[in-house]
């Protein structure tokens, strides 16, 4: 995941100190749309479901992330709303990031990292971002309904068609493309290279939309910036608490605990990306991607904390640990990799 954040960083600067190519290209191309179909083409290619199959046997620990992923933490997108940051846009940025669900790999591998059930964090992972295509344009229109949301502006239902089509299935037939024995072999032979080019094509997105909106960035100063970095800091954490109070009175393993708080509290900057490309220029998208952005480093860098903090906190029985890892190592396709 590191070239992927640098690629971000550098493409965002980019596109701000040069916007004509990526300008010309986000208003004379589609090839925002073509990055998102590829990137989840790819995401589906890699996606192992037998994993996801073993952590239905913890039901309360899926009903509360579910419920927690995309019900309840979305709701913060209300109040970061209401935060003065000098630019509706980076506000409404703000609150699209936390009405995602969680994290692809990130929040798997921090999981991992913690001690946590693996099984139920890849069960988050592609559940959640299949249900968003549904979920997150219904939470937008509502909270982005004075932009122009519900009103006219931007067609909700328009939207929701096309993540299904840009998301749902690109995904669907790269997970059908692994039944045959080609693909799988091309998926683990070249593994680091689809990652890459995955990494590329998500990138190109932010970098687009940050050329179209260049002029309206360069009128942010840097104190409002490291405001965002503050907002989206302190958003994360309080996340967190909110997923720890939420898991601590329930029947569960602490295992389930530690996936449920760090999946729980994660979102995800690639669907946040492709809703982005999608949006209207008159909504500043180049502008809402940058606390996109910015809150998708500070949780990395807080939960890398935290998964270590946690292991101490939440002690994992060590028979429950090899079980966990077991059902994931036996459940995968031999040579797989086990880190999307």
């Amino acid at each position: 995941k590191g070239p992927l954040r640098i690629g971000l960083v550098v493409m965002v600067v980019f596109g701000f100190l040069v916007p004509v190519p990526g300008e010309w290209l986000g208003d004379n191309t589609e090839l925002s749309t073509a990055c998102v179909v590829i990137i989840f083409f790819f995401s589906g290619m890699k996606l192992k479901t037998d994993e996801v199959w073993t952590a239905l046997r913890d039901w309360v620990g899926v009903i509360t992330g579910l419920v927690l992923i995309l019900g309840v933490t979305p709701l913060i997108g209300y109040a970061v709303r209401e935060i003065p940051l000098g630019s509706d846009a980076l506000s409404n940025g703000l609150a699209l990031f936390f009405a995602m669900p969680t994290t692809i790999s990130s929040g798997v591998v921090l999981t991992g990292q913690a001690k946590g059930s693996k099984a139920l964090a890849l069960f988050f992972s592609v559940s959640t971002n299949m249900l968003a295509t549904l979920t997150a344009p219904l939470f937008l229109s509502l909270l982005l309904r004075g932009e122009g949301v519900g009103s006219g502006t931007i067609d909700i239902v328009g939207i929701l068609w096309k993540l299904l089509l840009t998301v749902c299935l690109p995904l669907i037939v790269g997970k059908l493309c692994r039944w045959f024995d080609l693909v799988r072999k091309i998926g683990r032979e070249y593994s680091d290279t689809i990652k890459q080019l995955s990494s590329l094509f998500l990138v190109l997105i932010p970098w687009m939309k940050v050329s179209q909106s260049a002029a309206q960035i360069s009128s942010l100063s840097g104190g409002i910036i490291a405001a965002v970095f503050g907002v989206g800091a302190a958003s994360h954490l309080v996340l967190l608490v909110l997923c720890a109070a939420f898991a601590a009175p329930l029947p569960l393993t602490n295992a389930s605990r530690k996936a449920i708080i760090i999946m729980g509290s994660q979102k995800t900057v690639s669907i946040a990306v492709a809703f982005l490309a999608l949006l209207p220029e008159a909504m500043s998208p180049g502008v809402m991607v940058i606390p996109c952005v910015i809150s998708h480093f500070t949780q990395i860098v807080i939960d890398a904390f935290v998964a270590t903090l946690l292991i101490s906190l939440l002690p994992t029985a060590p028979a429950a640990e090899a079980l966990d890892a077991t059902a994931t190592e036996e459940l995968a396709p031999k040579g797989a990799s086990q880190r999307e």
